[in-house]
């Protein structure tokens, strides 16, 4: 791995969706980015394509962030120099969603501690290296669906990302004296490969609750994501801003 005097990021999942727009939001503005994929390397090199292509610099990194092992060579081989400015834990278990009458323990389960999964090592890798350089940058890619309202099929999915936003607060409070600020982006419904299926007609609906006049594109999530590692977020830290056009504030 080259030195570079560039900041490091790594994004997990950022090879589509909200992650690859996350890879090239932080390139965009200056970092050097790992971009982390699970299966697919030629999703992970188009994004890192289109980062050399305007001039950004990065480079595709493979590992399995569910397990501890994969997840911390993971960032061992993302830190430049030993060093990681950004972790944008992006990757989230999969899930279907079941009402809960016919929904299982074992898949309950394993969508919570999936979820949890996902961040754990990667957090406590993250942890040692910012701390002692200093300092850096921590964001959870959540879900409004934490907060409701409750929706038929979304059982799993609500809790665990409840349950990430309430482990990003504990985070956040150990790592505030590292100079380690931690925050969360909550997505309302946005538009990627993974939710192409969503009939269009809900997806009009959606729009039309939203204030904003339409659904989120990964961009926006992305945008949210810079905002928080930047600058000027720098005296946030342990919040969960959520990113939803406005659709949250008619809830009940």
């Amino acid at each position: 791995m080259k030195t570079t005097s560039k900041p490091t990021a790594l994004v997990t999942g950022g090879s589509r969706g909200i992650g690859a727009a996350t890879s090239r939001a932080l390139a965009a503005r200056g970092h050097r980015v790992a971009v982390n994929y699970f299966s697919n390397r030629e999703a992970a090199d188009q994004v890192v394509k289109q980062i050399e292509t305007e001039g950004g610099e990065a480079f595709a990194v493979q590992a399995d962030v569910y397990d501890p092992r994969q997840a911390a060579e993971l960032l061992e081989r993302s830190a430049a120099d030993g060093r990681l400015d950004v972790l944008v834990c992006n990757a989230g278990a999969r899930f279907t969603p079941t009402p809960l009458p016919s929904l299982s323990w074992d898949d309950f389960n394993a969508k919570v501690t999936n979820e949890l999964a996902s961040v754990y090592t990667l957090t406590q890798r993250a942890l040692a290296v910012m701390g002692a350089q200093g300092g850096g940058r921590i964001v959870y890619v959540s879900s409004a669906m934490a907060d409701g309202p409750p929706t038929v099929g979304m059982a799993a999915h609500g809790t665990a990302k409840a349950a990430l936003n309430t482990f990003a607060r504990f985070v956040a409070y150990e790592a505030g004296p590292l100079g380690i600020n931690v925050n969360v982006v909550a997505p309302g419904y946005v538009r990627t490969e993974a939710s192409a299926g969503l009939p269009a007609e809900i997806q009009q609906r959606l729009a039309e609750r939203t204030p904003l006049g339409r659904v989120a594109e990964p961009e926006d999530v992305a945008g949210a994501i810079a905002m928080l590692v930047g600058a000027e977020a720098g005296f946030v830290t342990g919040s969960v801003v959520t990113v939803d056009g406005g659709h949250g504030v008619g809830r009940p």
